[in-house]
């Protein structure tokens, strides 16, 4: 009997000292949020930002931190970051309290890659086949991606098509091309005019309107866009004209017309 008082006394202290800490954090000055930092962006503004976040200077920042014992430790965000993520060109945000009143707002947007058409428009996409907007005239700067048949689509969201077990290999190829452009100067996404899904797992492309490839739906995909790469921009001359042919497993070679 004794046992159990102990017990309860302690589960009690422990309630009052928690409730005590909540108390003095929701009224503490230490916890009113004076100034939200957000980090350049190219997509949105930085009120753009705050503005779907939810947070509001002058409040008390216990309003808004949790979502997950992780965020909690972190003293993040959750709610106010899900909010941002859902921005179609938000792929992830870290929204975090500093203490002093400070709010530190991190997001990583996502890269476009490729057109696909729908009906009379185009979709950009991204790496992970996500919508980011709707286009009636193609951008030169991303390729179209042909012989897919999309059936519907929602801006920040996963493209549908027709195939579903097409979307892997969609997914693969679109980040097997940011892949091989990340970090370099030479980028083949602004060379490639279009890439064409063939019925035979296999990809037809065309570079520069004067460059034509056939190259394999595997698991070697990146390694040959890599190579195509490399010769597009090092062996092949700005005035010739021909095809990149893939043989073997890990060769090509160009054959100028």
């Amino acid at each position: 009997m004794k046992k159990s008082n102990k017990g309860f006394t302690f589960f009690i202290t422990v309630l009052l000292i928690i409730l005590g800490l909540a108390a003095v954090m929701m009224f503490s000055p230490l916890f009113l949020l004076s100034q939200i930092k957000v980090d350049d962006i190219s997509r949105y503004t930085k009120d753009d930002i705050i503005n779907v976040s939810g947070i509001e200077k002058g409040q008390n920042a216990m309003k808004y931190l949790g979502g997950s014992m992780r965020h909690l430790l972190q003293m993040r965000m959750g709610k106010a970051e899900k909010y941002v993520e859902n921005l179609p060109w938000v792929k992830s945000a870290f929204i975090q309290f500093q203490f002093s009143g400070v709010v530190h707002i991190s997001v990583i947007e996502r890269n476009p890659i490729a057109w696909i058409k729908y009906m009379g428009n185009y979709l950009l996409v991204d790496e992970e086949g996500v919508v980011l907007e709707v286009s009636t005239q193609l951008d030169e700067r991303y390729p179209e991606i042909r012989g897919l048949k999309p059936e519907k689509y929602t801006i920040g969201k996963m493209i549908e098509i027709e195939k579903p077990e097409r979307i892997t290999w969609l997914v693969q190829l679109l980040k097997s091309l940011e892949h091989v452009d990340r970090d370099s100067s030479q980028s083949l996404v602004e060379a490639l005019d279009w890439i064409d899904f063939s019925e035979n797992d296999e990809l037809y492309m065309s570079l520069d309107r004067r460059i034509a490839a056939r190259v394999n739906l595997d698991s070697e995909l990146t390694y040959r866009l890599s190579l195509l790469k490399e010769i597009y921009y090092n062996h092949i001359k700005k005035e010739e004209k021909g095809i990149v042919d893939f043989f073997g497993d890990k060769y090509a070679r160009f054959i100028p017309e």
